[in-house]
């Protein structure tokens, strides 16, 4: 895959989403990981039902985890400070993009339905 078809769907992403830009990723955890890591968090909390990468990746960045009761849907926050990084993996719905905030997505069974 070239650099223009990269930055060509990366586009089409930021489009779709209302968000100012948007970087691809091999994986929304990878998202996650980059945003924890630039803005150097040492906590996050999260829901006790979320995905198995988010918590190991906690322990893999060597970072506080705390968990919160909490039934989500679509996406959640990860940290109370800082830019606001929102898991949202299964959020696929057009300019739904929270301004100011990193929201880290997934392509899985969702996408298709879009295009």
């Amino acid at each position: 895959m070239s650099f223009e078809k990269v930055t060509k769907l990366e586009e089409r992403l930021a489009e779709f989403f209302g968000a100012p830009y948007a970087v691809c990723l091999d994986a929304c955890t990878h998202g996650i990981e980059l945003c924890l890591k630039l803005q150097n968090i040492g906590t996050i909390t999260v829901p006790k039902r979320t995905y198995i990468s988010v918590p190991f990746l906690a322990n893999k960045l060597n970072i506080n985890l705390e968990w919160r009761d909490e039934e989500w849907q679509d996406y959640y926050k990860v940290n109370e400070h800082f830019k606001p990084i929102y898991d949202a993996a299964v959020l696929w719905k057009k300019d739904s993009y929270i301004p100011g905030s990193f929201m880290c997505l997934s392509f899985q069974y969702k996408v298709f339905s879009i295009y």
